[in-house]
């Protein structure tokens, strides 16, 4: 178990998600005594990517590198034909073998640039839900854990940045939580059960998340200063998991709305998946999850194979068997 005040969760599926630049970034930032441990949830672990993983890190600060929990969507035990993006399921992994008070949260293929450790200390010296800044970039370069140059795309760039300075973080509306690096305390994320894997094959689970954590009446925050540099290159390279978002006739979407108590939708868009899944969280202000399997404040990895005899055979959005998925 971590005695480690900080957690982070460090999710990936790629064949090469550049940990070592994430492990130097980190590394170089850290203060001498500071209690924190890197879970890694690795959809492609083994014992290779161990010893690879393990020697990026150096002895530098703990590291725990596991496999992600069972999904209806990915590895060993899907229900799909093929591995479907699972994002909530593997985050929702970290959570179970965090053991910290604080939990942040980062994507792989990026470095955090100098200034995102403090951003954290000082989010989790508050227990205060933050979301740190992004950029994305070709053709980047990185030594010692700090960015050198790449060419900045504008499709890169991070929305929210005027909404915030240097001078400290600023608050955000729940849909503004995007899922770069964000960090929140574990009780709290826990207390709602987690990320929701109704999400899972679809995206969109971190916008998913900042809505319910507002219905909990957390305030969220974003901080400038938290910032990660991501490689396009390394996050388009393949072989990606599959995002599955199913469309419905309007009459059809409507009634299945209805079925989780909501009457009216509450964005415009397609009559598909992902907005079904907004229109959920905003229609019935609530925190609640519906695509777990479990109570995630009770999930230890000895109970994992119990929650597959409760995966379902068929999509929940439109009854689709997931076995043509």
């Amino acid at each position: 178990m971590s005695g480690a005040r900080i957690d982070i969760v460090y999710a990936t599926g790629r064949d090469d998600p550049a940990f070592e630049w994430f492990a130097d970034g980190l590394a170089c930032q850290l203060p001498d005594g500071a209690e924190v441990e890197l879970i890694v949830v690795d959809a492609r672990i083994d014992d290779e990517r161990e010893r690879r993983f393990e020697r990026a890190v150096a002895g530098r600060f703990a590291l725990r590198h596991v496999p992600p929990k069972p999904s209806p969507y990915q590895g060993p035990h899907r229900r799909t034909s093929r591995d479907c993006f699972a994002a909530a399921s593997a985050r929702n992994t970290g959570l179970v073998h965090a053991r910290a008070p604080y939990v942040v949260f980062a994507d792989d293929c990026a470095v955090p640039m100098p200034g995102w450790w403090r951003a954290v200390e000082r989010a989790a010296g508050h227990g205060d839900v933050v979301a740190g800044a992004y950029q994305k970039r070709w053709a980047m370069r990185v030594r010692d854990g700090r960015f050198v140059e790449g060419r900045l795309d504008e499709s890169g760039v991070d929305a929210r940045w005027s909404l915030g300075d240097d001078a400290g973080p600023v608050r955000i509306v729940g849909g503004q939580l995007y899922g770069a690096s964000f960090g929140a305390p574990r009780e709290l994320l826990l207390a709602i059960n987690g990320l929701d894997e109704l999400c899972d094959s679809i995206g969109g689970e971190d916008i998913q998340l900042g809505l319910r954590l507002e219905h909990a009446g957390a305030t969220i925050l974003y901080d400038r200063t938290m910032l990660t540099v991501e490689s396009i290159e390394l996050g388009n390279h393949g072989p990606l998991f599959a995002r599955i978002d199913r469309t419905l006739s309007e009459r059809a979407y409507r009634e299945r709305l209805a079925d989780f108590g909501v009457r009216r939708r509450a964005v415009d868009g397609r009559f598909d998946s992902s907005h079904m899944v907004l229109d959920i969280v905003l229609g019935t202000g609530s925190w609640a999850t519906h695509g777990n399997y479990y109570w995630l404040a009770d999930l230890v990895p000895a109970d994992y194979l119990r929650t597959v005899a409760r995966f379902p055979a068929t999509h929940w959005f439109d009854g689709c068997p997931l076995a043509t998925m």
